[in-house]
C-alpha cells in the first residue's frame, strides 16, 4: 500500500495556522502558494478568528467544512496540534503534515508531546509527515505545504529528481530551485519522522513515473533492514544518492537537537549504502550537483576517464582526482592519436592539452574542442569525458554555443565540465549555456570529475545486480 497517496493526491486541503496576508510565514503562505500553482481541489483555511484570506472563506473549525478533505497542513503552535489532529480524525482526514516544532527535538517534554501526537494519529488512522517539517513540495502537480515565502516563482524546469530529506535546507525557500536547470519533481521533508519515513517515501517514488533519480538527506533510519531491502530494489531501476549526516560523534550528538535523531555507527551505514547500491555523497551541494549528471547523462560502460583541457595543469589535477573516485585515465588508440596530430602537431597524446594549440590557432580553438570531443567519444578506450574551457569578459559566451550544441546532440558517453577565467560572471554565464545543452557544469574540477566517478561506481554496481554477479 502506498502510504503517501493521500499526501500527493488530496481532493481537498485544510490549512491551520496564521492567516495574515503578506507575511513571510504561516498558513496564509501555504494558501497563496496553492493558488499560484493552480491546485484544483478545495482549499480550506481554518482559524478561530480570521474571516477571509486571499479571497477564501476561513472556517473556525474543520467540522464546518463541507468539502472532502484528505490532507491537513498544521502550521500552529505545538500546544494546538493534539486538538487539531483529533478534529481532523473526526472529519475523516487521513494525511497530515505537522509543521509545528518543539516535539522530540526539544527534549523529554517534546518527546511526550510527540508520543501523544502519534497515539492520536494511530487512533484515527492518520498518516503523519513531521512534526518539525516543511512537508511536501511538488510544483508541477500544483502541491505545496511550504509555509515560507521563497521570493521566486515556480514551476520552472520540470525534471526527474525527487528528494527525501530530514532538513528543510532542500526546500524552495532555502535553495534556488528556479535556477536548477535539470528540474525537480518533488521534495519530501520528513522532519522528526514520527510516522512516515524514508522507506515509505522510497516505495512511493519507486512507482512514480515522474521520478528518475532519488536524493536522500538522512540523519538516521528506524528500519535499517527494510531500508536496505527497499533501497536495493529501487536502486536497480533508479539511482539513489544519499548525504548522511552524523559521521563524527559530535555531529551525531547534534542531530538529536535537530530532529530527535538516534545516531548509529557511521561504518554500518556506509556498509548498508554499499549493499543497497546507494551513491553516498559528502557535501550539501553534492546532493543536487551530482544528481545533474545522473539526470542528464548516460551511464558509462567503465571507469576510463577522457580529459580535454586548455591547460596541462588541469589535466594533471584530473588524473590525481580520478584516483580518489574510482576512475583511471583512459588510454586512447593509435587512430585517435593520429587524428589529434592531424588536427595540430601540438596534440601529442592524452590528456588532451589544447593550450599550445590555442596559442597559434586563434578562433580555430572552438573547432578543436568539438573535434577532440568527437575523437574521445568514438575511442573505445574512453568511457567518460571531463571538459575544461576558458572564458573572459571580452569573449562572448555565445561563441561556445555551436560547440555545446554539437556535444549535447552526441552524448553517447557522460560528460561534465568546469571553466575558469578572470570574470566570475562570464564563467557563470558559460556554465548556464553548457547546461542548456545538457552538459552538467560544476564549480570546481574536483566536483566535475567526482560526478563522473559516482556515475561509474553506480553503473558498475547496477551491472552486477542485473547480471546476478556477487556485489
Amino acid at each position: 500500500m502506498d502510504r503517501l497517496r493521500g499526501f500527493f493526491h488530496p481532493r481537498g486541503i485544510a490549512v491551520f495556522g496564521s492567516m495574515t496576508e503578506g507575511w513571510f510565514f504561516g498558513g496564509a503562505v501555504v494558501i497563496k502558494e496553492l493558488q499560484a500553482l493552480g491546485y484544483e481541489g478545495a482549499i480550506c483555511p481554518i482559524h478561530p478568528t480570521a474571516r477571509t484570506v486571499y479571497g477564501l472563506q476561513v472556517y473556525p473549525d474543520i467540522s464546518q467544512v463541507g468539502a472532502e478533505v484528505d490532507l491537513a497542513v498544521i502550521a500552529t503552535s505545538c500546544r494546538a496540534v493534539p486538538g487539531i489532529l483529533r478534529a481532523c480524525g473526526e472529519k475523516g482526514v487521513k494525511a497530515a503534515v505537522v509543521i509545528a516544532d518543539n516535539f522530540a527535538e526539544a527534549g523529554p517534554e517534546g518527546e511526550a508531546r510527540q508520543e501523544e501526537l502519534v497515539a492520536i494519529a494511530r487512533e484515527y488512522g492518520i498518516g503523519v509527515i513531521g512534526p518539525n517539517t516543511l512537508g511536501i513540495y511538488k510544483p508541477h502537480s500544483a502541491l505545496s505545504t511550504i509555509p515560507y515565502e521563497k521570493g521566486y516563482h515556480l514551476p520552472a524546469a520540470r525534471g526527474g529528481l525527487s528528494v527525501i530529506t530530514q532538513t528543510g535546507m532542500y526546500g524552495p525557500q532555502a535553495t534556488p530551485l528556479n535556477e536548477y536547470r535539470f528540474g525537480v519533481n518533488c521534495i519530501i521533508d520528513l522532519g522528526n519522522m514520527c510516522d512516515i519515513d524514508e522507506v515509505d517515501c522510497l516505495e512511493h517514488l519507486e512507482n512514480d513515473p515522474e521520478t528518475t533519480v532519488i536524493g536522500i538527506y538522512m540523519e538516521h533510519t528506524r528500519r535499517p533492514r527494510a531500508f536496505l531491502e527497499t533501497a536495493r530494489r529501487v536502486s536497480a531501476e533508479k539511482p539513489v544518492l544519499c548525504l548522511k549526516g552524523g559521521r563524527s560523534a559530535a555531529a551525531a550528538r547534534a542531530m538529536a537537537s535537530h530532529t530527535g535523531s538516534i545516531a548509529g555507527s557511521d561504518g554500518l551505514y556506509d556498509a548498508l549504502f554499499r549493499q543497497a547500491g546507494i551513491v553516498r555523497v559528502n557535501d550539501y551541494e553534492d546532493l543536487l550537483g551530482v544528481a545533474k549528471a545522473f539526470l542528464a547523462q548516460p551511464l558509462p560502460r567503465g571507469n576510463r576517464l577522457g580529459i580535454v583541457s586548455l591547460t596541462g595543469a588541469i589535466g594533471i589535477q584530473c588524473i590525481d582526482i580520478a584516483s580518489q573516485c574510482g576512475l583511471v585515465p583512459g588510454e586512447i588508440g593509435a587512430s585517435s592519436r593520429q587524428e589529434l596530430l592531424e588536427l595540430s602537431p601540438t596534440l601529442t597524446g592524452h590528456p588532451i592539452d589544447l593550450g599550445p594549440a590555442s596559442a597559434v590557432s586563434g578562433g580555430d580553438l572552438f573547432g578543436y574542442y568539438e573535434r577532440c570531443f568527437d575523437i574521445l567519444m568514438a575511442d573505445d578506450g574512453i568511457d567518460c569525458i571531463y571538459l575544461n574551457t576558458y572564458i573572459s569578459s571580452y569573449i562572448s559566451t555565445e561563441v561556445y554555443g555551436p560547440v555545446f550544441e554539437h556535444m549535447g546532440q552526441n552524448l553517447r558517453k557522460p560528460v561534465t565540465m568546469w571553466a575558469y577565467g578572470p570574470s566570475s560572471e562570464a564563467v557563470a554565464r558559460l556554465g548556464d549555456l553548457a547546461e542548456r545543452h545538457g552538459i552538467p557544469f560544476y564549480p570546481t574540477t574536483r566536483r566535475a570529475v567526482f560526478a563522473l566517478g559516482y556515475l561509474a561506481g553506480y553503473a558498475r554496481w547496477r551491472d552486477r545486480v542485473l547480471t546476478g554477479s556477487p556485489c
